[in-house]
């Protein structure tokens, strides 16, 4: 009974045993305070009661301060970029980074991402789907912690409203390849890279496309090659020309000849001796300009990875580089171990060379490769991909080879073919090279690779070399 009284008047603020006062009212923004009063109950009875003073000022305010976390404690995650739009099937990486109570953001390891509307890999690459309309991405750290990251993903449906191929025209060899692209262009002329494109030709006959817009040639005339989708087209113009009728049948017409040698002497008609020695020797089964002709000679003991003798001549800084040569290697020949037996090369001033080989086991069989050695090239052998046909050594081979630079980089499309006695042997269309143009044209027959030695004496023999360009 007494203690209901008393928890009533601590509740009421009153003091016991009295009406509330005014020092009492004063005390509740004071320090706390111990206050003792006396109740006398029935029966004389006094019970001690102990009143604090913070208990009468329920009212007061908490002056309690939090201290802020770390600095570097992250307390959120950041998905950049916040906002995408996207057409069905396109894509876009996305990036976790880390938020810390500075402001500073981190890259962020170990998430784990959600996506709807689409798909996204562990890496953060979403791939929209079919439907349209908006969606999220969410990085979560793997284990809890921080707030999640979120974005927002617009899914809309693009409409083709023109095509455009490029190039518009191309010239071909027979069995020669060339890839056409075919770009589709909303009405805002932004590209829809997803866009199914269907390749056409008019006249297969001629010219054949396959699904990724590659023209190969078949046989002379032209053809009319489209691209579609979504009821709009565009179109590409393709000749196919025949072989000439003149001692090289491979050389593009327009290119300004730099030189004939039919090697009736030396050092004659731009040519010097570059390195080590070579002779006028004569054959007269050479093809197309007997007796005369150019011989290297490697003699018993010769080490490789040399050529006896390098002679060049040059080109003036070309970009566009045909080369024909007669060309035959003695018969028995032994080859380098390395599988190697250079030809010839073209050369740069400062940013490296290519150079043909014929290229087989010792022993053989042979066939002619090309090998880019630029400061820009993968260092990749190209190889027959056309036709196959072997060398026969101690047998003159009529060798053609054409060089056009890349005009565009992402893809390259630099063209490097060879033909061996009129077949197309190698066609690649995807080659990068330098900025610095061809300096010089090179007949030098190194020998490998690196190490073997000659234990019997063989022979080059040159016929006829004929470059031009532009």
């Amino acid at each position: 009974m007494f203690e209901g009284a008393i928890l009533a008047a601590i509740a009421s603020g009153a003091a016991v045993g009295g009406a509330p006062s005014t020092l009492q009212a004063s005390r509740r923004e004071r320090a706390p305070t111990v206050v003792v009063h006396m109740i006398r109950a029935p029966h004389s009875l006094r019970v001690p009661v102990a009143l604090a003073a913070a208990a009468s000022c329920l009212n007061c305010r908490d002056t309690t301060v939090t201290p802020p976390p770390p600095a570097d404690r992250v307390v959120a995650i950041a998905v950049v970029p916040s906002v995408a739009d996207l057409g069905a099937g396109e894509t876009q990486t996305f990036v976790a980074r880390n938020v810390t109570a500075a402001g500073d953001t981190v890259l962020a390891t170990a998430v784990e991402w959600h996506a709807t509307g689409g798909t996204i890999t562990p890496d953060g690459v979403y791939t929209a789907g079919s439907d349209v309309g908006l969606f999220s991405v969410t990085a979560t750290r793997v284990g809890g912690g921080p707030l999640p990251g979120r974005a927002g993903v617009h899914v809309f449906r693009r409409v083709v409203a023109m095509i455009r191929v490029e190039p518009d025209t191309a010239t071909l060899p027979i069995q020669g390849s060339w890839p056409l692209q075919a770009v589709a262009l909303d009405s805002a002329g932004d590209s829809l890279p997803t866009a199914p494109i269907t390749w056409i030709s008019a006249n297969p006959a001629v010219a054949q496309v396959d699904a990724n817009g590659l023209v190969t040639a078949v046989a002379p005339g032209t053809a009319m090659i489209t691209a579609a989708s979504q009821g709009r087209s565009d179109t590409a113009l393709v000749a196919v020309v025949p072989p000439g009728s003149g001692p090289w049948p491979n050389e593009p017409s327009g290119f300004r000849v730099i030189t004939d040698q039919p090697w009736d002497l030396l050092t004659s008609l731009g040519w010097f001796v570059q390195f080590g020695v070579g002779a006028i020797g004569t054959d007269p089964t050479a093809r197309l300009s007997p007796p005369a002709v150019l011989q290297i000679a490697y003699p018993v003991g010769f080490a490789g990875g040399e050529a006896p003798g390098t002679l060049a001549h040059e080109l003036g800084g070309l970009k566009q580089v045909y080369g024909g040569i007669w060309w035959k290697a003695s018969n028995p020949w032994q080859g380098h171990n390395t599988n190697v037996n250079k030809i010839q090369y073209v050369f740069t001033s400062e940013s490296g060379s290519m150079f043909m080989a014929m290229y087989g086991h010792p022993g053989g069989p042979y066939e002619l490769r090309v090998f880019p050695q630029f400061k820009v090239s993968p260092l990749q052998w190209l190889e027959p991909n056309v036709n196959h046909v072997p060398i026969t050594i101690g047998t003159w081979h009529r060798i053609e080879w054409l060089i056009v630079y890349n005009t565009t980089d992402d893809p390259p499309n630099g063209i490097c073919r060879w033909w061996l006695d009129g077949q197309l042997i190698g066609d690649y269309y995807n080659v990068r090279y330098p900025a610095e143009p061809l300096g010089e044209y090179k007949l030098a027959p190194v020998w490998g690779g690196v190490g073997d030695t000659k234990r019997e004496l063989d022979y080059y023999w040159y016929d006829h070399v004929h470059v031009s360009g532009r």
